[in-house]
C-alpha cells in the first residue's frame, strides 16, 4: 500500500474515534459558540534526537493579561521503530518515548508574558508495539520491520564510517533541559492577534540518557492568529532556532535551523473545538539518514472546555514525511486558568 494510503487511512480511523468522542460530549453542549482565541496543539517532532534542542512547541499568538496566571501540563507518548542507511552512516531506533511538559505562563504586563517550561522525560521499550502491530494487520497496513522486532525492546543505535557514535539500550529517565520564554503582544483585535517570541532552552538534561543536548540554545519567531467567521480561527507560527555546540552527534549537528507550524480551529460548541494543525523544521543534523533530517508532521484532535478555567486537549500526530520522525504520537493537556 503506498504511503498515502498508509496515512489516510490511520488519519481517518483516528478521527473516527475522536468524533465519536466529541460527538458524545457534544449531546450535553448544545449551545452555539463564539469561537475564543485559537491556543494550538502542545506538539513537535518528538524524536529522542530532536526533543533535546530548543525547538519550541506551538504558541498561541493571544498573551494573557497582566497578572493572569495559567498551568498547563501536556504528555506527549511517541512510538518509533526504523532502521536506515546512508552512504557513510547508519541508524537503527526502536524507542518509546514519554514526555511530561510543565508550563507555568505569567503576563507580567498587558504586553508582555513570561513561559517557564519544564519537561521530564523517559525513553523505554514502552508497551505500543503490540497494538500498533495489531492495528496494521488488522487494516492490511504495511508493517515495514515492525514484525522482525522483539516487542517492548529499547535500541538507539548509530554508526558513521562503520564507527559507533551513539548507542542507547537500556531505560532512561531525567529532567530534560528547562526552557525560558518572553512574549510580546504585537497586536491584538477581536479579528486577530500577532505576538513576538523569544526562548533560551538550558542544558539542564543529560546528553548521555538522550534528554538534553548539553547546551545552550536560542530560538526566535513570530506568532498569529485570524478570525474567519464565529466559529472558526487560522493560525501560524514560524521561527529560528540557534544551537550551540551539543554533546549528542556534535561532529553532524547543526547549529542553525528554521521551523513553522499552521492549523484551523473549528468550535461549533461553546465547549468543543476540533483542530488540526502542520508543523515543519529543517534539519538539525548534517546527514542522508531521513530521521535525522526535515520533517512535516500532521497534529489532528480537538480539546472540551469544561468550564472558563479549564480545558482539556487530545490529539495524535503523524508522520507525512515518511520515517522522518516517530511513526505516531499522542498528546494530552490539561489547561487551567487563572
Amino acid at each position: 500500500m503506498k504511503p498515502a494510503v498508509l496515512l489516510f487511512s490511520r488519519f481517518f480511523l483516528s478521527l473516527a474515534f475522536l468524533s465519536l468522542a466529541f460527538l458524545s460530549l457534544a449531546l450535553f453542549s448544545a449551545t452555539p459558540s463564539l469561537a475564543e482565541p485559537v491556543s494550538p496543539f502542545l506538539t513537535k517532532n518528538q524524536s529522542p534526537f530532536s526533543l533535546i534542542y530548543g525547538l519550541p512547541l506551538a504558541s498561541s499568538a493571544t498573551l494573557l493579561k497582566e497578572d493572569q496566571t495559567r498551568w498547563i501540563s501536556s504528555l506527549n507518548l511517541s512510538n518509533t521503530i526504523n532502521s536506515q542507511t546512508g552512504s557513510n552512516d547508519s541508524l537503527f531506533i526502536d524507542i518509546e518515548t514519554w514526555q511530561l511538559n510543565l508550563i507555568y505562563d505569567y503576563g507580567l504586563t498587558d504586553a508582555w508574558t513570561l513561559r517557564l517550561q519544564l519537561p521530564m522525560i523517559a525513553h523505554s521499550g514502552g508497551f505500543m508495539d503490540a497494538p500498533i502491530d495489531a492495528y496494521h494487520q488488522a487494516l492490511g497496513l504495511p508493517e515495514g520491520i515492525r514484525p522482525q522486532i522483539t516487542h517492548d525492546q529499547i535500541e538507539v543505535n548509530y554508526s558513521q564510517n562503520n564507527i559507533q557514535q551513539l548507542l542507547l539500550n537500556t531505560e532512561q529517565a531525567s529532567i530534560g533541559d528547562i526552557f525560558i520564554q518572553f512574549a510580546f503582544q504585537a497586536a491584538h483585535s477581536e479579528q486577530g492577534s500577532t505576538s513576538y517570541w523569544l526562548g533560551v532552552k538550558l542544558p539542564s538534561g543529560d546528553a548521555d540518557k538522550l534528554t538534553g543536548s548539553g547546551a545552550t540554545d536560542i530560538s526566535a519567531w513570530v506568532a498569529s492568529n485570524y478570525r474567519l467567521n464565529d466559529t472558526r480561527w487560522v493560525y501560524a507560527q514560524g521561527g529560528v532556532m540557534y544551537m550551540s555546540e551539543g554533546d549528542v552527534l556534535p561532529e553532524i549537528q547543526n547549529n542553525w535551523a528554521l521551523f513553522a507550524n499552521a492549523g484551523i480551529k473549528f468550535q461549533p460548541w461553546n465547549s468543543i473545538e476540533l483542530k488540526a494543525q502542520l508543523d515543519i523544521h529543517s534539519a538539525f543534523y548534517d546527514s542522508e539518514i531521513e530521521f535525522l533530517g526535515d520533517i512535516l508532521q500532521l497534529t489532528f484532535g480537538g480539546a472540551y472546555h469544561f468550564n472558563k478555567k479549564h480545558r482539556l486537549d487530545f490529539a495524535v500526530a503523524e508522520d507525512i514525511q515518511q520515517e522522518a520522525s516517530p511513526d505516531v504520537n499522542f498528546n494530552i493537556s490539561w489547561w487551567v486558568n487563572y
